[in-house]
């Protein structure tokens, strides 16, 4: 016969939650790779830059990918923590992600827009994933 487990014992998060944040810090990470690395590379190889297109709605795709997941994850960490800033955090990156992909025309202005906004999600997940964690250790009452 098993004991129960003492009450300091870190609990898991659920798979879900660890699954929707980690999604989403790859997600922010592989957008904040493309918006940086992406046009040095193409500086630094011009002949990359007539093989490889990157299609204009590339910007569009990427945020409606971070919309859901990015809220499902908030949501869901926010219930298990409580905390507000990750999600505040994570709805201003999304806002500034939405930004570059919707509102503005320039190139440059558009590539700092929305890193930022990759930053800032990025940022926000790994908050939730931290508190989420906190919350995860600290001993049960």
């Amino acid at each position: 016969m098993s004991s129960p487990l003492p009450a300091s014992l870190p609990h898991p998060a659920p798979r879900r939650q660890q699954f929707l944040d980690g999604f989403a810090v790859t997600a922010s990470l592989l957008c904040l790779i493309h918006c940086l690395l992406l046009p040095m590379l193409l500086v630094a190889l011009p002949v990359l830059a007539t093989m490889l297109v990157v299609p204009e709605a590339f910007h569009a795709v990427a945020f409606f990918v971070a919309l859901p997941t990015s809220t499902l994850a908030m949501v869901s960490g926010r219930a298990r923590h409580g905390r507000h800033r990750p999600a505040m955090l994570a709805a201003a990156g999304l806002i500034l992600l939405g930004l570059g992909a919707f509102a503005i025309d320039g190139e440059t202005a558009e590539r700092i827009v929305t890193s930022i906004g990759a930053v800032t999600l990025a940022v926000a997940h790994g908050l939730n994933w931290r508190a989420r964690s906190a919350r995860c250790m600290a001993p049960s009452a």
